[in-house]
């Protein structure tokens, strides 16, 4: 072949492609935004839950998300569309909750997601949300920093760990609690907590007296809470603070009574649950503890939600059942005032959401996706039960 019919041939190969590229990109149907193939179909709107379900079966979490979705799709649905949930496990791991957001961000029907309940699984997914344009309601991380990172379309349902620690050192120095004790786990969450609750109470003038953390992957009887809670015995403490997961804050209250150290404990949200009570007993009686909901609050919005959900389910709604409810609710709000389920129309309505009340109390979302201030709830160990501690601190 001369080198004339070498380039007439080459030509004439690349015209071809280019037409048939042409042909194939004419004939294949466009992508649609996020959500649209279903809506165009009349398909069902999807939200995804992205939760630890195998592992925290003893939280009413899940009861709390179906029971929204019933209730939607039983009043006509979102946008006369039936709402459905695709339920996917992150195992509480970092990298299995980045495999279930890139699974979700590559499922063009899925159009926001609740979830995680771990702030050190949410900061990573979140960022792949946030890249595929997908709503995120986080209910239950506290880290204030998964709202630093600029994303538009995220919005945190619960307190950050920097006012719950601040509001309980409020708490504290209302009690008359003038020289307190510091015991954290030892990582973000910890950290975070104890930072707060410390300046807020020496901005009360309370004195901190000790300042102690502790390994979370510690064995039990590990002998640096001995020696902790020996040198606490002459500190004359009026109070003790926990920031911390249940197992180890119940043993360490445990191991603080049979030493005779009988001072109030006060704790983060992570301490109330069942397990808490549980694994601590007579020891735990009396702490108090922040939460974003109990069954006994009596506005209105909460006792009707736990009637109902005593009702379904028969037994009384936990704080993650209340902020998995009203975080499903909270999406079809936006969707139904968007009149839209275009993630950047959605979250654009819920950033101007004013005057909407879930149970777990009023929602209105700072420019950043946190909720604009509002009190927290506490909760009291007493007699073997997490009881509603009536002190006007919930809000409306």
């Amino acid at each position: 072949m001369t080198g004339t019919n070498l380039r007439y041939h080459r030509a004439a190969f690349h015209h071809g492609l280019l037409v048939l590229c042409v042909a194939v990109s004419a004939c294949r149907e466009p992508e649609l935004p996020r959500g649209q193939a279903q809506a165009q179909a009349g398909g069902p709107v999807t939200i995804a839950a992205a939760w630890p379900w195998e592992s925290r079966t003893t939280l009413l979490y899940g009861q709390g998300l179906q029971m929204a979705v019933d209730e939607i799709n039983a009043a006509g649905g979102v946008l006369e569309r039936p709402l459905a949930v695709l339920r996917e496990d992150d195992h509480e791991t970092v990298d299995r909750g980045r495999l279930v957001a890139q699974r979700l961000a590559q499922n063009n029907d899925v159009v926001a997601v609740i979830g995680h309940m771990q702030s050190y699984v949410s900061l990573p997914a979140a960022a792949i949300y946030d890249l595929f344009g997908i709503v995120h309601v986080a209910p239950t991380a506290t880290d204030p920093r998964l709202t630093r990172q600029g994303y538009r379309r995220l919005f945190r349902m619960t307190f950050t760990d920097r006012e719950t620690g601040a509001q309980m050192a409020d708490f504290a120095a209302t009690r008359g609690s003038r020289r307190v004790a510091i015991y954290y786990i030892r990582n973000a969450y910890g950290r975070s907590l104890a930072n707060a609750f410390e300046e807020r109470a020496l901005e009360h003038g309370v004195e901190i007296a000790d300042r102690q953390s502790y390994d979370p992957n510690a064995v039990a009887g590990d002998r640096a809470l001995t020696d902790i809670l020996a040198s606490w015995q002459d500190l004359n403490l009026s109070a003790i603070f926990i920031a911390g997961e249940p197992r180890e804050a119940a043993a360490m209250i445990r191991a603080a009574r049979e030493r005779g150290i009988d001072v109030p404990v006060m704790g983060g949200d992570a301490l109330g649950t069942p397990d808490f009570v549980s694994l601590g007993g007579r020891a735990v009686e009396g702490t108090v503890i922040a939460t974003a909901f109990h069954p006994a609050d009596e506005r209105e919005s909460a006792r009707r939600f736990t009637a109902a959900f005593r009702q379904r389910y028969g037994l009384l709604p936990d704080a993650s059942a209340a902020l998995a409810y009203d975080a499903v609710r909270l999406l079809a709000h936006g969707m139904s005032r968007a009149e839209s389920v275009d993630p950047d129309a959605v979250a654009a309505a819920l950033h101007a959401t004013t005057g909407w009340s879930g149970v777990t109390g009023p929602v209105a979302f700072t420019d950043e996706g946190d909720l604009v201030e509002r009190a927290i709830g506490r909760v009291v160990v007493r007699n073997g039960e997490l009881v509603w501690l009536d002190d006007g601190a919930a809000g409306n």
